[in-house]
């Protein structure tokens, strides 16, 4: 459901043939296959088979399917996806349920078990009925009168955001621990609480929890761009599928995983676990092979769907420790038929691997219009693949089971049973339907058992609270290193350590030191979870101790750590523990980034001041120690970084602009010291003779407000042996003072004999000021400006209403075209500033015009033409890239992830990069949209929207320039459907330099693994 979206542009090829790659179209140029066509059209390692379960009509758009104890599947489906029903329309999406499976695979029995629904996608059957969520929220459905199927629903928790469709809330899966696990989908703000009413509030991509009785949610992890696929392993690592960042992640609680411009929470992001794409960042769905039908080179490695490329890919999982690596290995399956779409991927409790196929011909969501006339309401497939080859390690297929009447003791064989989901469900039916009368069996259990059956037994006893001390103790001790994993991790669910009968605390600290890694890991987490000051030197310890290599136990750990300065007196501990020891006063120091706190802060610039201080990472040290705390914290900060103007000049900008920062997010300004030695700084810097230390001299003039340095900043806008930063100082004399640039602005413009990339960036700043001197400078050009620059005039006078009412009046007095209304800049930034009858007007005034789209269109096909017939050179490119380009996107781990990462970009081909490029606001992702931005005193910004810094919205411009406004200082703001990307590329990039560029994304190319 969740796939790649228009301005990824990180892309790979689909195979035509087993061994041959070849470009993925957004819109299949091929029409619908019958099933058994289709199934003909897969490519499978040898011995595997795949088997058709169903297809349309007996499903429709699946998304998620679990299966119940029972053996049946539950499969959510929606004809209405991508638009939501409205309130008074009928809701036609459901959830349907499929059983008595033949031989084949195909599913004998199929009811619709409930109805009425808006874009269903997480499911979960559970032994307090089906959960499920549809718009607005997670509900609960229940038989009440006894034939088997739901026929009452209430809301579980809610309400989640729906503003963008395809991610929402999904992937509902029931840990060992009882709880239901859950992801939160892009671009979505929601605020959900379970019965005791404790709201967690999540924006866009996340993952959290509930409680099966309702009474409470929590979040488990933050960030992620749409994670669409969750998965435990038998250590109860969890996994999530995710697009836009990395694959997949072995998730660990509380952490920090990368988003678009949001930040962590100052002990940096969560690890990787895989360093390569798949050729896609739409990815859905991801299972951890833990049973024994497959041969044992498949156990114990990850399948991930791809939506994108159309296949199953595979990892195996290299181990450091309690980190795994992904290593990719061959596609696990292709498929010759472009509509194979993979979307949810799951571990039957048969030991088969079950996907779900959206079947469509379009590849998701935003890569073409979502009213796009071919795509597909109607179909879709269920898959079962299964092992039929002679390997002698594969265990036959497993009925699916139906466990539902089984005994306590049957129950407690079936942990020996290899298959996760099959010991899973298990044990939810030991503890939800068998209840205490499991306990007994459960304990006698224990003395001749499994290492599985032991790890699950520890789950059966501890919900049933029958978990005492002295079972504990011996299980502390209990040689398998993944009985001492599901103890701690049982013990960490505990809200209190103290009524356990044994010393809890003493056990988990004494596992901090296992020499199983992941036990170490575990035993970190629930110390975290159980704050005492007399555990902070332990855990400093474990990290000094912890291998580097390890990113998953070092990371949780010092997560663990942070969580200790929470508490009260806990600097007062920490300065202790750090005196004498300058590894420790560097830990804590570290820890304290994570800290919003005056002890927090103080502690920081305690070890900025000390010989041990920093060597690298100054500014987040100097911005934390000033944006802290009272205001003397801020003063003492200040007078700390004075103390750095005999450094290097990098150092000093650094200092500067961490200055800046914390004093603009607590609302402060600047010293009269720091602001004169900024300015030194900044003439050092402006008057230099190479381009390098000018363009840091304009940064920094931009983003402290040096008003001092505005005139020397005019003369460089004017200046031609420093061509190439006119555009820069453009900018920052229009962010120190607007007002006073708009005569400076106006020659610009006005001027035939300045370039054109330059005339543009005056009107757009022109736009920017907002006030009458700008707008009628802005006018005055319009009905002589060429086309391109034209455009741009149009667009910065529609940034505000007397501008965009200016606009039309000029155009119905015929002093201006038509043709400007019907650029998607121009007409989205009219609506977005509230002119009455605006559709009548335009209607009007563009009546008997060609269609935008042929413009556009002329535009592809001329540089289509001119690429063909250059000489362009990708080393060239690559240089245009880093200059134009990387202050945006990332590329082979070079550049700034603001936009998406571009690797395997040159898979789209000429023409799709064309489109994207020259029309970059055709049909924009959610989550790349500009926000529009008018300030109180008139002036009119628009840019990506990173993020809120204390008192300060933060904005990446079109050139990836992050601009900051004080809260304070807005009016109004909007979101457009705008891409910030600029739309006139064109323009910007001489012509050879656009081919040139052309030529290095084109060569970008990543094919996904051959079988």
């Amino acid at each position: 459901m969740r796939f790649a979206v228009r301005m990824t542009w990180c892309l790979a090829a689909v195979a035509t043939s087993a061994a041959l790659a070849q470009e993925v179209p957004l819109v299949a140029p091929t029409e619908a296959l019958p099933p058994e066509q289709q199934r003909q059209m897969f490519h499978l390692p040898p011995g595997f088979e795949i088997q058709l379960v169903a297809a349309e009509p007996e499903v429709h758009k699946p998304m998620n399917l679990r299966f119940d104890h029972r053996g049946r599947m539950y499969v959510t489906q929606s004809v209405e996806y991508p638009y939501p029903a409205a309130d008074d329309a009928p809701k036609r999406d459901e959830i349907r349920r499929y059983s008595e499976f033949g031989p084949d695979g195909h599913a004998g029995k199929i009811e619709t078990i409930v109805s009425g629904l808006n874009i269903p996608i997480g499911v979960l059957p559970t032994s307090a009925g089906l959960l499920y969520y549809s718009i607005p929220q997670v509900s609960l459905a229940t038989d009440t009168d006894g034939d088997d199927v739901p026929d009452h629903s209430e809301p579980f928790v809610g309400t989640f955001g729906f503003r963008d469709t395809h991610g929402m809330c999904s992937s509902l899966h029931r840990g060992l621990d009882g709880w239901v696990y859950a992801t939160h989908g892009f671009a979505n703000t929601s605020e959900v609480a379970g019965s005791d009413g404790q709201k967690i509030v999540m924006n866009s991509g996340n993952t959290f929890r509930m409680k099966l009785d309702g009474t409470h949610c929590e979040q488990l992890t933050h960030g992620q761009v749409n994670p669409f696929g969750l998965c435990f392993d038998p250590r109860m690592n969890l996994y999530s599928a995710d697009c836009h960042s990395m694959p997949v992640y072995m998730l660990l609680r509380g952490a920090y995983y990368p988003s678009f411009g949001k930040p962590h929470d100052g002990l940096g992001f969560g690890p990787q676990m895989i360093r390569h794409l798949h050729g896609s960042t739409g990815i859905a769905g991801v299972v951890y092979y833990a049973a024994d039908h497959f041969p044992a080179s498949y156990r114990d490695t990850l399948f991930i769907g791809n939506p994108v490329t159309g296949r199953i890919n595979h990892d195996r999982l290299a181990q450091t420790g309690s980190t795994f690596d992904c290593v990719e290995q061959p596609d696990f399956i292709s498929c010759d038929d472009l509509w194979f779409r993979p979307v949810d991927v799951q571990l039957g409790p048969d030991g088969a691997l079950y996907i779900l196929d959206f079947y469509n011909c379009i590849i998701g969501h935003y890569e073409v219009p979502l009213t796009h006339p071919r795509r597909d309401r109607e179909r879709g497939r269920i898959w079962r693949v299964v092992y039929k080859g002679d390997d002698p390690t594969s265990r036959p297929l497993a009925p699916l089971p139906d466990i539902t009447s089984k005994s306590a003791d049957e129950l407690i064989a079936l942990l020996r049973q290899d298959n996760l989901e099959l010991r899973t469900m298990a044990t939810h039916e030991l503890v939800d339907r068998i209840g205490s009368a499991a306990i007994a069996p459960a304990r006698a259990a224990l003395e001749h058992s499994t290492p599985d059956q032991r790890a699950h037994l520890i789950w059966v006893l501890e919900r049933l609270g029958a978990l005492d001390g002295t079972t504990i103790l011996r299980l502390a001790n209990d040689g398998e290193p993944v009985v001492r994993i599901h103890l701690i991790k049982a013990l960490s669910e505990r809200a209190d350590w103290t009524a356990a009968g044994c010393d809890v605390q003493g056990l988990v600290l004494a596992r901090l030191h296992d020499g199983d890694a992941f036990v170490a890991r575990a035993a970190a987490e629930a110390l975290g979870r159980h704050p005492r000051l007399d555990q902070l030197g332990p855990l400093l310890e474990a990290w000094s101790l912890a291998s580097p290599q390890d990113t998953h136990l070092v990371h949780v750990i010092r997560m663990a750590a942070r969580d200790h300065l929470l508490l009260p007196e806990a600097f007062a501990e920490a300065r202790r523990l750090a005196e004498g020891n300058p590894q420790r006063f560097g830990q804590v120091a570290d820890l304290s980034l994570g800290v919003a706190s005056a002890e927090a802060a103080a502690f920081v610039l305690d070890y900025l001041q000390s010989p041990s201080g920093p060597r690298d990472r100054l500014d987040q040290f100097l911005q934390h120690a000033a944006q802290q705390g009272p205001p003397e914290q801020f003063a003492a900060a200040c007078g700390f970084a004075e103390g750095l103007q005999a450094t290097e000049r990098g150092t000093q900008q650094l200092a500067l602009r961490a200055l800046q920062r914390a004093a603009a997010a607590r609302g402060l300004a600047l010293t009269p010291t720091i602001r004169t030695w900024a300015t030194r700084l900044g003439n050092e810097l402006l008057t230099a003779s190479e381009e390098g230390p000018v363009r840091e001299g304009i940064d920094l003039a931009r983003e402290l407000g040096l008003a001092e340095l505005f005139d020397a900043l005019a003369a460089l806008t004017e200046s031609q042996p420093l061509a190439a930063l006119r555009p820069a100082a453009v900018d920052a004399c229009v962010a120190i003072d607007g007002h006073r640039a708009v005569g400076l602005l106006a020659r610009l413009l006005a001027s035939s004999d300045q370039p054109l990339d330059l005339r543009q960036k005056a009107a757009q700043a022109l736009g920017a000021v907002g006030n009458d001197a700008a707008r009628e400078a802005l006018l005055a050009q319009l009905s002589t400006a060429p086309e391109r620059l034209a455009i741009e005039i149009a667009a910065a006078l529609a940034a505000n209403r007397p501008g965009a009412e200016g606009l039309l009046a000029v155009i119905q007095a015929g002093k201006a075209s038509p043709r400007l209304l019907q650029e998607l800049n121009v007409e989205n930034r009219l609506r977005a500033a509230g002119v009455p009858e605006l559709d009548a007007q335009l209607q009007q005034l563009t009546s008997g015009l060609p269609p935008r789209d042929e413009r556009v269109r002329q535009l592809i096909d001329q540089r289509r033409e001119g690429f063909h017939r250059a000489s362009a050179d990708v080393a060239a490119g690559q240089a245009v890239f880093k200059q134009r380009c990387a202050a945006c996107h990332r590329l082979g781990g070079e550049g700034t992830k603001i936009g998406p990462e571009l690797d395997g970009i040159g898979q789209r081909g000429l023409d799709r990069l064309l489109e994207d490029v020259l029309s970059p606001s055709t049909n924009v992702d959610q989550a790349f949209r500009s926000t529009l931005v008018a300030t109180t005193d008139g002036r009119s910004l628009s840019g990506l929207a990173l993020r809120e810094e204390g008192q300060v919205l933060v904005l990446a411009d079109a050139e990836g320039k992050e601009v900051r406004v004080a809260l304070d200082d807005i009016d109004e703001r909007s979101a457009t459907p705008l891409s910030p990307m600029p739309g006139n590329l064109a323009d910007l990039v001489p012509e050879a330099d656009f081919y040139h560029l052309f030529a290095f994304l084109l060569s970008q190319k990543q094919p996904p693994a051959k079988p």
